[in-house]
């Protein structure tokens, strides 16, 4: 309790530099590269589009969208304390940022970056930064053999599921840091003959994050991973065809030092009896440290069912020593509705769950709606700003993890479109358990409290179009996280009431109200209200 306290008592860094809140780090430099290849697309002609909701130029399938927005933020509790010790103040933010979408020549993907600049009057706490950035590219080095792609990911991140939640990363939460990820996998692909096709690939990534936490749950979860694969996978157009795969992985978290590596070779068998559907088994040898090193068979199952373009289903089973994983998932869409459902298990040696926000959530679920990326960002921008949410808040809870856990993790997502209303529901509930036995490596994480961690949440938006120019939404969600052994737990709820207007073709206005209630009954006991009024103004260019 003392050590959540100073932590939320001590002061940010005043006008730290982008190098203090981007260590110097592999991943820093990476993702500097990755400005510079947005700065490369940048050079590429574009032409001028009418409409304001996608980018500002695009030709051959690149978009170019510059913006700045800059919001006003009053609140009745910045330190989220309890109700006798409330700290009002007005959070000022300025934030200038880039996206690029490219669907043409041999760089295709999305670049989106966000430098927010936050200022807070009537508190003595110090101004800072906020980076936030997702990226995913592909790079065709030798055409249709030689490829690179990169994945990297800034954002606020709760460090414990059991610690102060907050509905905003510019609130003073001792329970939030910035992490960053970068992921590149380059890859080979080709033909041996017309006896079979073979993929070779390699995958490095890195994950680092600022200081945060508090008590026992504190800790950074910095790790990096490394695996390398080769597929083999027989000619298509085939009713029965075959695959063997070999794969090696190791994952290494720098603060406690430990290390997991597993080896497989896993053959399948595969049926296709109609274009519709598949069916296929598989089955191989698999060495793990999980509980020790041993060596142990793998055997599983798989069905592909897809009876036209707006449905899919797939099911995905597998029988490993440490526990069998498994990946369902529905998607079906029609003129006004589309609804995607998931449920998956397996392994997971990092951020856990891994949070989506709002944008990744409706970029996901329009992804076989509008194949091409440049007109799918545009879309799901103008439609996040005719609901009045922010693309970079989260839709779920999560926390960081220094040891391995078997992730349980069901989703639910729908969505209702219709001439003035649209409506918008996503469901999560998630289960980490601690996979290891040997208390060396649990780390000094939530799993480290308890054997499993339990998060459940739960959001829902209706907007309405008020007028051509003019829309107006409310938006309630609950996120609710519980830990066996007598942990304790939370229970966050918040509401939410905005407008937003079109001022013009690339403007944009919004007024907003937030009510937020946090219920704490863990070790940390740091219950609190919320209340919020914001505006905000985005200029694109």
């Amino acid at each position: 309790m003392t050590r959540a306290n100073d932590l939320r008592r001590r002061p940010q860094s005043s006008g730290r530099a982008l190098s203090a809140v981007w260590p110097d780090s592999p991943v820093r430099g990476a993702c500097l590269a990755a400005l510079g290849l947005a700065a490369a697309l940048a050079q590429t002609p574009a032409a001028a589009q009418d409409d304001g909701t996608s980018a500002a130029g695009a030709r051959k399938g690149i978009a170019f969208t510059p913006r700045v927005s800059v919001s006003e933020t009053w609140t009745d509790n910045l330190a989220l304390s309890p109700d006798n010790s409330r700290d009002r103040a007005f959070i000022t933010t300025v934030s200038p940022g880039l996206t690029i979408s490219s669907n043409t020549g041999a760089i295709r993907g999305s670049f989106d970056y966000t430098l927010d600049g936050i200022l807070y009057t009537k508190s003595d706490r110090d101004a800072r930064l906020q980076n936030q950035l997702s990226t995913r590219v592909t790079a065709e080095l030798v055409q249709s053999a030689l490829f690179v792609d990169v994945t990297g990911n800034i954002s606020q991140q709760a460090v414990s599921a059991f610690g102060q939640q907050s509905p905003d990363g510019k609130l003073d939460s001792p329970n939030r840091t910035e992490t960053r990820t970068l992921q590149v996998s380059p890859y080979w692909r080709g033909r041996l003959g017309s006896f079979a096709g073979f993929e070779l690939r390699a995958m490095g990534q890195m994950r680092d994050s600022s200081e945060g936490g508090a008590g026992a749950a504190s800790g950074s979860g910095n790790s990096k991973e490394g695996a390398l694969s080769l597929n083999l996978f027989g000619p298509g157009g085939r009713e029965i065809n075959w695959g063997l795969s070999a794969s090696t992985t190791r994952m290494h978290f720098e603060q406690t030092g430990i290390d997991y590596r597993t080896t497989s070779v896993i053959g399948s068998l595969n049926w296709v009896p109609d274009v519709d559907w598949s069916v296929g088994l598989t089955g191989g040898r698999e060495r793990s440290d999980y509980f020790g090193r041993e060596t142990t068979s793998v055997y599983g199952a798989n069905l592909r069912w897809s009876p036209g373009p707006r449905t899919k289903f797939a099911a995905e089973w597998q029988h490993h020593s440490y526990g069998d994983s498994h990946n369902l998932t529905f998607e079906h869409r029609m003129a006004q509705f589309s609804v995607r459902a998931n449920s998956s298990q397996s392994v997971s040696t990092g951020e856990t769950p891994t949070q989506a926000t709002n944008y990744q959530l409706l970029e996901l679920q329009f992804g076989s709606l509008e194949p091409d990326p440049v007109k799918r960002d545009a879309f799901v921008r103008g439609l996040l700003a005719a609901l009045g949410l922010d693309p970079n808040s989260f839709s779920g809870a999560g926390f960081l993890s220094n040891t391995a856990s078997l992730q349980r993790r069901s989703d639910l997502s729908l969505i209702w479109t219709g001439p003035r209303m649209t409506v918008t529901l996503s469901g999560n509930d998630n289960n980490s358990r601690r996979l290891v036995n040997s208390p060396l490596d649990v780390g000094s994480g939530d799993l480290a409290l308890t054997d499993r961690v339990r998060q459940r949440g739960a959001t829902v938006s209706v907007g309405y179009r008020l007028t051509p120019l003019a829309n107006a939404n409310v938006s309630y969600s609950r996120q609710n996280s519980r830990g066996d052994g007598g942990v304790g737990g939370n229970d966050m709820r918040t509401l939410t009431a905005n407008a937003t207007y079109r001022l013009g073709p690339r403007t944009d206005a919004a007024f907003g109200l937030r009510q937020t209630k946090f219920d704490d009954t863990s070790l940390f006991a740091t219950s609190y209200q919320e209340h919020a009024i914001y505006a905000s103004l985005t200029q694109r260019f």
